[in-house]
């Protein structure tokens, strides 16, 4: 266990918990188990089941939201078009309307329904331009009214949380912002490593299917403003720690936001910080443990960051490259995450305040260590596939 976890958390108080993969069961993050979509799914030649968006594109394919070529590819690091991506959207959110007459254009009818249906302002997209790679902030702009008047979603009200850490928000034309500010704040899409949005960088189409997806299917956003539910007079115990089953609900709102990924020779990690109430603070620990041949340290990631480099957020959303490495050298990863009250009262059980403390582990498939450092040894069952998380395994 990392020497960061260890100073937070009292001797003896870890229970082993094997879970099984049944917490996502009613969601889309099991979909493609369905014995539905073990049939005749198109298997793409340049797609293989360990690529990082196989499960979205697989996911779009069988609802007929997206194609591939006639020569049976996918062409993931394709830069998708203007026309591509609302074919995608339309296809995902509403239906994918029939192919318009041989001497049409063959998204013509795609974006009739895009502008009927508010994703698109009529003649926003001349017909000329159908061809062009579409930007990020095009593309912002029509998940966020996909969001807005498709799925009827709230507008986001608290974006200046998120955007304030967007390094190139003040350069993004004002056409766009807003629209950024919402997908960005409900974790539909994020920004690079180095904090940019890149608006006017393009997207490759495994990158789009992945959005869709993350628009159609909140379970897989990287959380935004936390949905959660909180009534002090009910969530907060006598002491001011958050009770038990309110605290694992902000432990799971991030641990489903979590993954861990290589692609095209670098590793990365993503995930979202839920937003906690005042008073409470939210606690993400991140361990990568090299293989012993390798000669590299472990290297660690947190909120209490050891150094500024590698620090994560205490909510909001973020995305790291770990540099210099690979999937191959890489012997394990744990998650550590936990709940803190600053100002508790409680000095007999818990001096940090914390009520609850997950620890997960790469090398344990579906297995979730959970700690319940108020009622010592109790174990609380918790059920979730940590293949969504640890994008490599079981592939």
């Amino acid at each position: 266990m990392i020497d960061l976890l260890s100073k937070k958390i009292n001797k003896g108080v870890l229970a082993f918990i094997f879970v099984c993969m049944l917490l996502l069961a009613v969601s889309g993050a099991v979909w493609a188990d369905d014995d539905r979509v073990t049939g005749n799914l198109p298997k793409f030649t340049d797609l293989p089941e360990s690529h990082w968006a196989y499960t979205h594109i697989t996911r779009l394919t069988y609802e007929g939201a997206i194609t591939g070529y006639p020569d049976g590819t996918f062409g993931p690091s394709r830069n998708i078009t203007r026309a591509e991506f609302l074919a995608v959207v339309v296809g995902a959110l509403l239906s994918r309307p029939e192919a318009p007459p041989a001497e049409q254009h063959w998204a013509t009818n795609i974006m009739q329904a895009a502008e009927k249906n508010n994703l698109l302002e009529a003649g926003e997209f001349a017909q000329d331009t159908w061809g062009q790679a579409i930007t990020r902030q095009e593309m912002a702009k029509i998940m966020a009214r996909g969001a807005q008047f498709v799925r009827k979603e709230a507008l986001e009200t608290k974006t200046s949380v998120y955007t304030s850490k967007i390094t190139d928000f003040a350069s993004i034309p004002e056409r766009y912002l807003s629209y950024v500010a919402q997908v960005y704040s409900k974790g539909i899409v994020t920004g690079y490593p180095d904090g940019s949005f890149g608006g006017e960088r393009q997207a490759t189409r495994a990158e789009a299917a992945t959005m869709v997806v993350r628009l159609i299917d909140p379970v897989y956003r990287l959380g935004g403003g936390s949905d959660i539910s909180f009534d002090p007079a009910v969530d907060v115990a006598a002491d001011g720690r958050m009770k038990l089953a309110k605290a694992e609900e902000y432990l799971m709102q991030t641990l489903q936001s979590l993954k861990f990924y290589e692609e095209n020779g670098k590793f990365y990690f993503e995930g979202n910080v839920a937003e906690t109430p005042e008073g409470f603070e939210n606690t993400l620990n991140i361990g990568i443990i090299f293989k012993q041949e390798t000669d590299l340290p472990i290297v660690n990631y947190g909120s209490y960051p050891l150094i500024t480099q590698q620090a994560l957020p205490n909510q909001g959303p973020f995305k790291e490259e770990v540099p210099g490495i690979s999937l191959k050298q890489i012997a394990g990863i744990e998650i550590t995450m936990f709940i803190d009250a600053p100002n508790h009262t409680n000095k007999l059980y818990d001096r940090y305040g914390y009520e609850v403390v997950w620890v997960i582990n790469s090398n344990n498939d579906n297995r979730i260590d959970a700690v319940d450092s108020i009622t010592y040894g109790k174990e609380t069952h918790k059920f979730y596939d940590l293949s969504t998380i640890f994008l490599w395994l079981s592939k």
